[in-house]
């Protein structure tokens, strides 16, 4: 053998166990997906078990020295050294075409047969059946080779035999449950285009099948090659014509088992045969298939992928077509009928010699439990039963079958959200949820007939008694028993002609309820509303005052009272110090305020009219400091409508761009350089004047307009900042008023990071020291720490005259805190106040903050301030709060030569 030869051997043997894949991806396309897995790895395992049994024994028994024609008797076990040469390559290529005979069987006898007896039968087949029947054929000395069988390509000595015992095998193995019934069933195939893949592999792969049997390279390679892709050709055409005319419709499994069949129809005679008449065998080998598997479907004979009309009846049909295919004078028989006897006969014998072997051992497999699985495996697949694969699909069945069986759907299926079953999985979970929530509902509807039948006796009794609570429930409080607020607004819209003057008129809200409710609980809390509702009532004649329960902790009175003013404010005062008694809970005295504002109704008066009076009464007890009195005057009802008036004009000031920003320059202590500004918020009001915020932020609080205020000031401020910037003003900080609900706003920060206008430093959120606790809320320390990280530092105001602890405010880490007007006025003349100065300062330059000093009225306080280590002064010394155009002014005379500490 030339190195041509061996390397075209070579090639042709790696090709040829393409068809492996091939087979692989036909046979895990074709059946169901709770098999492929263990489809492919029975072809996988062929191959292993194959090349190592062919190796041990079977290529001795194929082509060591005959014993009569019989089997070989020589060459087990071939070393495959270097000094083999190229017979190795006729070792490779051999040992590829017992691994294709053996993979055939693996698709008929799929979904059913065990691994462990089919890897058996692979063992017997590729050890001792095949070699056997390849020594009577391909041995130089093979008995049937003598008589003048011609099988160049393998159609009986592979195909054939691989086929045949796929018969046997499908036949004791019997058909997959529930294939054959009343009705034959077809299972779908796990993936078409997996089987098309397949079969244009094992169609690329048959080339070298069919090239590398010449067992050399030369002129007649490319012809046989060429002849086998005609006959598959032929047979492709065939079948699809047959599915158009017969099947109205081109099924994959017929075309691709159809071209595949004309590839081993002409196996056996393709390197004798011409072009045309490979292609008319090819077809005729595609028609063979397609009554095959009619057959075997009549006979109930299950043969997964189609293997058996394939492999045994193309390759019967090509060994015998030698006879006439092929030139008379290539026939060793002499004639077209002798030949044909040749190939009937070594086809028969073959067959027998299959038949004879494979049955004992498939009988004996049986016997012993390992051809067949058992049903429930079958069922659930091989995939999970021989190969412990998993398959999601069985387990979603199973579950719904448990849940079918059983009727109980409490317990759900197992989700696995990356895979399309787990989508389906999910929306049977949510289907199960439907039919439970359905199910209790009826259930619940069964029920409430059934206990409307049992109470149908005591209906009318019943309907009475609800009734008359109903009356009396949608008009009393049923914690306090006092009427509620629809009950008052029915008796206060009743026309005036039908009241009568000299009623008394009292709203009181109970103080400190809230605190009472948070702290011990909402039984706590009941308890406290029945004490007052009951000393309540005990100020009062029954049938004659009334007392209601309006809110949470809100109370009105109509009292039948013929008195004074002054008579009615002794009433309320004695109800104020009942109210005032300590409820007692338990070990703790709880103290509850109360306070409470009257009117007396006036003739003609409706008494809505009197409890709205009332009610600003009560208001205005509130702002005096709670737990008091307070009597309706003319006062009150013209500082309520002062309110009303500020409170309409507030809303209109921003469109009306009523709010202004003054800025007052701050200066460095040490340098006397300008050290920042404040920005100051101003309302110019068109008939007020300037409103300070003093004024205008508890209104604003009040209309829930405090956002939108601080929005405002920062905008004007910021814009200043910039034109100050493009002036040649460039100011180490400028210093904006920030509400302390402003500050804790959760989306304070968000709002602020989407701002372009932000300095990178410099900017100061000034906040007065009273809004804080002793005890700084978390959250509100975390809100602080993300201004500090954009760079906004943190300004005390009022320092050292607000209520909360030192220790409070310095928790806080603040940049600067601003010593508060009343610590520097006269600190030139008392040194008291020079030596609390001083310690204030120091107090703040040991917490880590700078200090800015306010109220700096005059040079010498400057200077004093300036030797005790002020970092920051501001006050009139240097200038007043001025608009924008006014401080650029000042900021650039400052600059030009104004000297340190002059008095502006």
């Amino acid at each position: 053998m030339s190195e041509i030869d061996a390397v075209w051997m070579l090639i042709s043997a790696l090709l040829v166990l393409v068809l492996q894949s091939g087979f692989l991806c036909l046979e895990s396309g074709t059946v169901r997906t709770k098999n492929a897995a263990n489809v492919a790895l029975k072809n996988m395992a062929d191959v292993c078990v194959v090349s190592t049994c062919f190796w041990l024994v079977g290529f001795g028994l194929m082509f060591g020295t005959s014993f009569g024609g019989l089997f070989g008797t020589g060459g087990f076990l071939p070393r495959l050294d270097n000094a083999t040469g190229h017979s190795a390559a006729i070792f490779l290529f051999q040992m590829a075409f017992a691994a294709t005979a053996t993979t055939i069987v693996s698709g008929a006898v799929a979904e059913r047969e065990r691994f462990l007896g089919y890897m058996i039968v692979s063992i017997a087949l590729s050890a001792f059946i095949y070699p056997i029947a390849g020594h009577w054929i391909w041995n130089e000395a093979g008995w049937l080779r003598q008589l003048g069988f011609i099988d160049f390509a393998g159609a009986t000595v592979v195909h054939s035999v691989g086929g045949w015992t796929a018969l046997v095998a499908v036949i004791f193995l019997g058909p997959r449950l529930g294939r054959y019934g009343r009705k034959n069933r077809f299972f779908e195939e796990n993936s078409i285009s997996l089987v098309t893949l397949g079969g244009l592999l094992l169609w690329v792969g048959w080339g070298a099948f069919n090239g590398g049997s010449a067992l050399a390279f030369n002129t007649n390679v490319g012809p046989v090659i060429a002849r086998t892709m005609l006959s598959a050709a032929g047979a492709g055409l065939a079948s699809i014509a047959i599915g158009l005319c017969i099947f109205r419709c081109v099924r994959a499994e017929l075309l691709v088992n159809g071209f595949l069949g004309g590839l081993v129809a002409s196996t056996a005679g393709i390197h004798l045969i011409s072009g045309p008449t490979a292609f008319l065998i090819g077809a005729a080998g595609a028609v063979a298939v397609i009554v095959a598997r009619d057959i075997l479907d009549a006979l109930e004979i299950d043969d997964v992928v189609g293997a058996i009309p394939v492999h045994l009846a193309a390759g019967l049909l090509g060994t015998l077509a030698v006879a006439f295919a092929a030139p008379q004078d290539a026939l060793p028989a002499g004639s077209r009928i002798a030949q044909l006897g040749v190939q009937a006969f070594g086809a028969a014998v073959v067959g027998i010699w299959v038949i004879s072997c494979m049955t004992p051992l498939i009988l004996l497999l049986k016997a012993r439990g390992l051809l067949r699985a058992r049903p429930r495996d079958e069922v659930r697949g091989l995939n999970l039963a021989e190969n412990n694969q998993r398959n999601m699909l069985l387990e979603l069945l199973e579950e719904m079958k448990r849940h079918q069986r059983t009727g109980s759907f409490s317990s759900r299926v197992r989700i696995e959200r990356s895979s399309e079953l787990g989508v389906l999985a999910y929306r049977y979970n949510r289907v199960l949820d439907r039919v439970e929530d359905e199910i209790d509902q009826r259930m619940a509807s069964i029920r409430k007939e059934r206990m409307s039948r049992e109470m149908a006796e005591e209906a009318f009794e019943a309907m009475r008694a609800a009734q008359e609570e109903s009356a009396w429930s949608a008009r009393h409080d049923k914690l306090t028993g006092l009427g509620n607020r629809k009950h008052l607004e029915e008796i206060a819209s009743a026309p005036a002609i039908a009241q009568q003057a000299g009623t008394l008129v009292i709203a009181l809200d109970l103080d400190r309820f809230k605190y009472i409710n948070d702290t011990y609980g909402h039984e706590v809390g009941d308890l406290v509303l029945e004490q007052g509702a009951r000393r309540i009532s005990d100020k009062i004649q029954p049938g004659c005052d009334f007392a209601f329960r309006i809110g949470g902790d809100e109370f009105a009175l109509l009292v039948d009272f013929s008195g004074s003013e002054a008579e009615a404010f002794e009433y309320c005062s004695d109800l104020l110090f009942e109210l005032l008694q300590p409820v007692r809970y338990k070990d703790v005295e709880l103290e509850v305020g109360v306070s409470i504002g009257f009117a007396l109704c006036e003739r003609d008066e409706t008494l809505l009219s009197a409890l709205r009076r009332a009610d600003l009464a009560l208001y205005a007890s509130k702002a005096d400091g709670r737990s008091c009195v307070n009597a309706y005057s003319s006062a009150i009802g013209a500082a309520h409508d002062e309110k009303m008036d500020l409170i309409r004009d507030f809303k209109q000031a921003f469109r009306n761009d009523e709010i202004k920003v003054t800025f007052q320059p701050q200066i460095d202590g040490k340098t006397g350089a300008i050290a920042g500004c404040e920005a100051l918020a101003r309302w110019h009001h068109p008939k007020r004047g300037i409103v300070g915020p003093d004024v205008f932020v508890s209104v604003a609080k009040e209309v829930n307009m405090l956002a939108e205020l601080d929005r405002r000031i920062l905008d004007l401020a910021l814009a200043a900042y910039w034109e100050f910037a493009q002036h040649n003003i460039n100011l180490p900080s400028i210093s904006v008023n920030v509400s302390a609900e402003r500050l804790g706003h959760p989306g304070l920060i968000e709002e602020l990071k989407q701002r372009t206008d932000l300095p990178a430093s410099g900017l100061a959120f000034e906040l007065l020291e009273t809004v804080f606790l002793d005890h700084v809320d978390e959250d509100y320390a975390k809100q602080i720490d993300a201004l500090k990280a954009m760079g906004i530092g943190i300004e005390i105001d009022d320092f050292g005259t607000g209520h909360a602890s030192i220790a409070g405010v310095l928790a806080l880490r603040p940049d600067r805190l601003k010593i508060d007007r009343m610590f520097t006025a006269g600190i030139d003349s008392k040194p008291a106040r020079r030596d609390l100065m001083r310690g204030l300062i120091e107090m703040a330059t040991s917490a880590g903050a700078a200090t800015v000093v306010e109220g700096v009225e005059t040079e010498a306080e400057a200077k004093i301030l300036s030797d005790l280590g002020a970092d920051v002064l501001q006050g009139y010394a240097f200038a007043r709060p001025m608009d924008r155009d006014s401080f650029l002014a000042w900021a650039q005379d400052w600059n030009s030569g104004q000297s340190f500490m002059q008095v502006g």
